[in-house]
């Protein structure tokens, strides 16, 4: 199986998944040292995790954006995704909020990160967490209660159970900024401007940092600090800032005899309807989807990056891509999942013209290629040359960089026109 640069597998493993049915349940569940929230599971792929229990809220009606004339109250379980296409956040942040996720992994990667799960790690290149402080934005907390999102963003981590984000509605202008050595690549500086009552509030994020509202007081030393933590970050990792984290090797090893120890996980029972198939299978909690429809014959699905970057594990759940390498076979029990083994037919019409492009080389990523199309087109039966490759990014291509799908893709479309007006 692909490892990291290092040799290490990138591996999540825990002994039992919940899903509690109450805020007070989960908040009680998480107490426990070893136990941890999962939210989408995307950013865990980024390293190897190995905790008691997985706590999942996806039962406690959090996946929700509900907009009123003074605020929106978006869920912790909403998806990036789902704000992404949000009309109402879309018009009230001037573009700003789209401009800040379209470019976070992949379409498939943002249909399952979440809202909870970025901005409870507070990370340094968030995009999420940037675009909101510019706001008038608040975190409500289980137990914490209504906190500012400036002041969460300083806080340290604790067990505190994250509910929801509440952006007020106050009329400006937005604006979002980012810079990246190539499109889907974690930022390695963002920015976020907004004026406000004619106030201006800008934000910057970047790595190793919180992102942080600038004041006054930021400028000051500002070069000291900034080289004082870059040293402090080389000296840590072994590495220069910007280049994401990649455990040691002595590290890596012992997470992974951690994680291949007897007690992997305990065993559940997953149902889903495979490709129009009733499956049932007894699992380790802590299986993958991935792991789940390989072991049903659909070897389609390959393994390729395991840290939810390439697209090769692309899958539809109900309908919509997700990375199976990323995503708990728990979370898909009673749902449906469609691999390519199960949409042969609707495959079948175009990907003749990418082959007619040469845009299938090594093959290898072609299925995963092949799914994300079939969900692009199905969304947007008449995408533009910019919406193909902006849905295509999160498929990672090194034979033709996507110049070879996309003209096979619109070679595609011209001939479906053609047929159509022919029958009429």
């Amino acid at each position: 199986m692909p490892t990291s640069s290092n040799g290490a597998r990138n591996i999540i493993t825990f002994q039992k998944y919940e899903r509690p049915q109450t805020l007070n349940e989960a908040w009680e569940l998480n107490q426990k040292k070893r136990n941890r929230i999962v939210a989408g599971t995307m950013w865990m792929k980024m390293g190897t995790h190995s905790f008691g229990t997985a706590i999942d809220l996806c039962d406690l009606g959090l996946n929700q954006i509900e907009e009123t004339d003074e605020e929106f109250r978006i869920g912790a379980m909403v998806t990036l995704r789902q704000m992404e296409k949000h009309p109402g956040l879309a018009a009230y942040s001037c573009g700003a909020v789209e401009a800040a996720f379209k470019d976070i992994v992949g379409v498939q990667f943002r249909n399952g990160a979440t809202l909870g799960g970025s901005l409870w790690r507070r990370m340094g290149f968030s995009d999420i967490l940037t675009v909101f402080l510019a706001m008038d934005s608040y975190v409500e907390l289980y137990k914490g209660g209504i906190v500012p999102l400036e002041e969460f963003a300083r806080m340290p981590y604790d067990k505190d159970v994250l509910v929801r984000l509440v952006v007020k509605k106050q009329p400006g202008a937005f604006s979002y900024q980012a810079v990246r050595k190539q499109r889907t690549d974690i930022p390695s500086l963002n920015c976020a401007a907004a004026q406000v009552a004619g106030e201006w509030r800008v934000v910057v994020g970047s790595r190793p940092a919180r992102a942080v509202v600038l004041r006054r007081r930021h400028y000051r030393g500002k070069r000291r600090r900034v080289r004082r933590l870059r040293r402090r970050r080389r000296d840590r990792l072994g590495q220069h800032v910007g280049q994401r984290r990649i455990p040691t090797r002595t590290r890596a090893r012992a997470h992974a005899s951690r994680a291949s120890g007897p007690e992997r996980g305990a065993v559940m029972e997953i149902k889903i309807k495979l490709n129009g198939t009733m499956v049932s299978d007894d699992v380790p909690a802590d299986t993958l989807l991935i792991d789940l429809v390989r072991a049903h014959g659909c070897l389609s699905v390959k393994r390729g990056c395991e840290t939810s970057s390439c697209g090769l594990c692309t899958v539809l759940m109900d309908d919509e891509p997700v990375l199976s390498c990323s995503t708990l076979a728990a979370r898909a029990n009673g749902r449906s999942v469609h691999t390519l083994e199960g949409l042969q037919e609707e495959a079948s019409e175009f990907v003749g013209f990418i082959a007619d492009q040469g845009a299938e080389q090594c093959g290898f990523c072609n299925p995963g290629f092949v799914m994300n199309t079939i969900a692009l087109l199905r969304e947007n039966p008449d995408p533009s040359d910019g919406e193909i490759l902006a849905y295509l990014s999160g498929n990672l291509c090194r034979c033709s960089g996507y110049e070879g799908q996309l003209r096979g893709i619109l070679n595609f479309l011209d001939w479906k026109k053609q047929k159509e007006a022919a029958a009429e």
